[in-house]
């Protein structure tokens, strides 16, 4: 069994592998520094993903504490080919989310990931990662707004019903939903086009990927574990 931890700016997700499937996926607020894994003297390896290097020290240095030398992703050790001009740049999760997809559905390949930022990782039709696209995540944009605007309040994510809102929480909600979805579309249509290939498949993860799957007209698939599981895959490749 091994212990893969996938450390975000907002949260972190973790969860036991069992040789054949993640059990249920725990989560936690990324600053709380709370991971409870019952019967850890019977994990084989911890492998650690990790956008906060203050956070990759802590649990690299507990873990270490408790004779375990967990194994932590980066850019020299993904076994997968960054074809970008600065591979170091690469956060480590957006490595796993294209080691991930590449391994379980093939490529070429879109992963959109729907965190503290959203982001657009592209895989090609020979496996290599070859860069992508960073935007605000919804929901920052979303609080920035309302944190800058002073009549405006926070407001319960969404899809309202109509597009065209009868007050101010259901304009907000159809602007950020909405406008967050038409970003969506937009970008994935643009990959393509510049890739010449309509036929990617497109994969999304993340915290919205739920509420955006519903609404997203473009064939895809939701998975809200590829990135655990790509985590466990360049583990197990590290190892063969």
């Amino acid at each position: 069994m091994n212990l893969c931890i996938d450390i975000g700016n907002t949260s972190i997700a973790y969860s036991i592998w069992d040789g054949k499937q993640f059990a249920s996926i725990q989560r936690t607020a990324t600053g709380e520094h709370k991971i409870e894994v019952p019967n850890i003297n019977l994990l084989n390896s911890i492998a650690i993903s990790s956008v906060v290097p203050n956070l990759t020290n802590y649990y690299s240095n507990y873990f270490n504490e408790i004779g375990f030398q967990p194994f932590v992703v980066t850019y020299d050790n993904c076994k997968i080919n960054l074809d970008v001009d600065h591979p170091k740049e690469v956060g480590p999760d957006r490595i796993c989310n294209a080691f991930g997809a590449h391994k379980k559905y093939g490529s070429p390949c879109i992963v959109i990931d729907f965190g503290s930022a959203t982001t657009y990782d592209i895989i090609n039709e020979n496996g290599d990662f070859i860069g992508g696209a960073i935007a605000p995540g919804i929901d920052v944009s979303a609080n920035y707004l309302i944190k800058k605007a002073a009549l405006l309040n926070e407001t319960i994510f969404q899809f309202p019903k109509h597009v065209i809102g009868k007050n101010t929480n259901t304009n907000l909600q159809s602007g950020i939903m909405y406008g967050g979805l038409d970003s969506v579309h937009g970008m994935i249509n643009r990959i393509m086009n510049e890739m010449n290939n309509t036929a990617i498949k497109v994969v999304l993860t993340g915290g919205f990927s739920v509420l955006i799957s519903e609404h997203l007209e473009i064939k895809h698939v939701l998975d809200e574990t590829i990135t655990l599981y790509g985590l466990q895959s360049i583990l197990s490749a590290n190892h063969e």
